[in-house]
């Protein structure tokens, strides 16, 4: 059998050989371009929508008189608000400390609807870190209870608390847990009836729960 001079050459130097690794090479680099294109335009829309809800609930919060609504709208942590949003949500701060180059407290003094309230919040960065707030003076429809307390147990939501309790008198909010702070309207009136409850909530599910002097 006699063979052609194109049939005697290597495989890798024929033709088709190339035209096929050729077309694998087309193939892989649309294949990819394609996923990555969706991947970042996926991405990319997910945090467009991130951005819009976060814009919606930053105006709806400006626009509530009631001062216990702003302060709940306050992102702390990873997503953080910036000093620009708290500032036009807010106002201008009473009083600011400067901790290190990076840190700072800051304190807003004013009256809402429930009494005279602080608002302090923690900076890193520019972004609130952690928050809290004191003095609300709730007025309570009925006294705290030991029986009431007892109803609550570890794993319940935020919101079975203010069923049962009502709104706290303080927050605060540090590193992911929030503290609900309930104090007594009988302590008001004698110092010695100072019953008091306090909530620690992680993931909107309580974590922890102590009192003092219920009956």
């Amino acid at each position: 059998m006699i063979l052609t001079e194109n049939e005697k050459k290597p495989f890798y130097k024929r033709n088709w050989f190339w035209i096929t690794i050729i077309s694998i090479i087309v193939v892989v680099s649309a294949t990819t371009y394609v996923a990555n294109y969706s991947f970042y335009s996926d991405k990319a829309d997910q945090i467009s929508f991130e951005e819009r809800k976060t814009l919606k609930e930053q105006q709806k919060a400006e626009k509530s008189p009631s001062l216990i609504t702003k302060y709940n709208s306050i992102k702390t942590g990873n997503k953080g608000y910036s000093k620009k949003v708290i500032y036009k949500l807010l106002g201008n701060p009473a009083e600011t400390q400067i901790q290190s180059s990076a840190i700072s407290n800051v304190t807003w003094k004013g009256t809402a609807d429930q009494g005279n309230v602080t608002i302090q919040i923690t900076f890193e960065n520019g972004h609130a870190a952690s928050k809290s707030i004191q003095g609300l003076n709730i007025d309570r429809e009925k006294t705290l209870t030991l029986t009431d307390y007892q109803k609550l147990n570890v794993g319940d939501s935020y919101n079975r608390v203010v069923n049962l309790l009502g709104d706290p008198d303080d927050y605060s909010d540090i590193n992911g847990v929030r503290t609900l702070t309930y104090v007594s309207d009988l302590s008001e009136l004698d110092p010695t009836q100072n019953a008091s409850i306090q909530i620690k909530l992680s993931h909107n599910q309580i974590v922890a729960k102590s009192q003092t002097n219920l009956k």
